[in-house]
C-alpha cells in the first residue's frame, strides 16, 4: 500500500513551498507521466515537496482525495486505451482540478490527446518543445488561478491595503495555500513579524483577529472542494490540514451556519463571499 504524506506534512510558510525569486507559493503538482517527463517537472519546480507522482490512474484518483493538489500533469498515452475512461471519471469527480496533458511529440501521444480533447482536455505542453521552465510555469499559473479566491481578496482589499506589505502578502499566500497556515503564528512567520504585531496590525486595519482569517482561508478552499462530487468531508479535512474532520465540520457551522453537506447543497459563491467578509470584519 502506498505511503501518503498528508497535507499537514507539507512544508509550511517557512519551508520550500515557495519560488525563492518571487516569494510566491509554488503549486502542488501531481504527475502521471513517464520518468523522463517527471524529472523535467521536478527540475522546473526545484527541490521540495511540491511535485507528487502517481503510478497509474487509480493511484492518481486516490491521491487527489487526500492531497491539496493544485494541478495535474498527465501523459494519456502512457496508460493505453484506458486513459479516456479514467480521464472522464477524474473530470467528473474533480471538476475544479486543472488537468494539463504533458506529452512527447509522438503519434501515439497525439491520438490520446485528440481523444481526451473531446472529453474536456484544453491544455497541452509538448516535451522538449515548449516546456521551458518559464513556459510551463506560465501555463500552470494560467490554469490554476482561482476566480473565487481573487474575488474575495479583491473585496478584502480596502483592509489589506491598510496592513504592512509583508503581512498583506502573507495573507494572499495563505489564501493560495491554506493548508500551510494552520494557525495565526504561521502568518506571523511568513511575514517575519511577531504575533503581537500581527494582532495589532489586524486591529488597525479593521479586521477580526488573525485566527478568523486563518479559518476564512480554509473555509473558502473547503467550499471549492465541497463542490467536487469526488471529495469527502474526511478527505477535505486532510487536504486542509485539519487533525480531525469534526473540527472542519464545526468551522463550517460556525462560519456558514450549515454543516459541510448542506454547504455543498445550498450555498452559492455570492453567499460564501458575503459570509466570509462578515466573518473577517472587526
Amino acid at each position: 500500500m502506498r505511503d501518503f504524506v498528508y497535507a499537514s506534512g507539507l512544508s509550511g510558510p517557512g519551508g520550500q513551498g515557495y519560488d525563492e525569486a518571487s516569494r510566491t507559493p509554488l503549486p502542488l503538482v501531481i504527475t502521471l507521466l513517464p520518468p523522463a517527463l517527471v524529472r523535467h517537472v521536478r527540475f522546473v519546480f526545484g527541490p521540495g515537496d511540491h511535485v507528487l507522482s502517481a503510478e497509474n490512474w487509480p493511484d492518481l484518483d486516490l491521491m487527489l482525495r487526500v492531497h491539496p493538489i493544485t494541478v495535474a500533469l498527465v501523459d494519456p498515452s502512457c496508460d493505453g486505451s484506458r486513459s479516456a475512461t479514467q480521464f472522464e471519471r477524474i473530470r467528473r469527480a474533480f471538476p475544479s482540478l486543472p488537468i494539463i496533458a504533458y506529452v512527447p511529440l509522438t503519434a501515439v501521444a497525439f491520438r490520446a490527446v485528440a481523444q481526451l480533447s473531446h472529453l474536456g482536455l484544453e491544455h497541452v505542453i509538448l516535451y522538449s518543445h515548449d516546456d521551458s521552465p518559464e513556459r510551463m510555469r506560465a501555463v500552470i499559473d494560467m490554469v490554476t488561478s482561482s476566480p473565487l479566491t481573487e474575488r474575495f481578496i479583491e473585496r478584502l482589499r480596502p483592509h489589506l491595503d491598510r496592513l504592512p506589505l509583508a503581512i498583506s502578502n502573507a495573507i494572499r499566500a495563505m489564501f493560495a495555500e491554506p493548508h500551510r497556515y494552520p494557525s495565526a503564528q504561521d502568518i506571523a512567520v511568513a511575514a517575519n513579524v511577531s504575533i503581537v504585531r500581527l494582532y495589532r496590525s489586524f486591529q488597525n486595519a479593521g479586521l477580526a483577529p488573525p485566527r478568523k482569517m486563518v479559518v476564512a482561508a480554509r473555509m473558502l478552499r473547503g467550499y471549492v472542494y465541497l463542490c467536487d462530487p469526488g471529495q469527502s468531508v474526511r478527505g477535505i479535512s486532510a487536504k486542509l490540514a485539519y487533525g480531525n474532520p469534526r473540527i472542519f465540520a464545526e468551522h463550517t457551522t460556525e462560519v456558514f451556519g450549515l454543516n459541510p453537506s448542506r454547504v455543498r447543497a445550498f450555498l452559492s459563491e455570492d453567499k460564501v463571499v458575503t459570509k466570509l467578509l462578515s466573518w473577517t470584519a472587526a
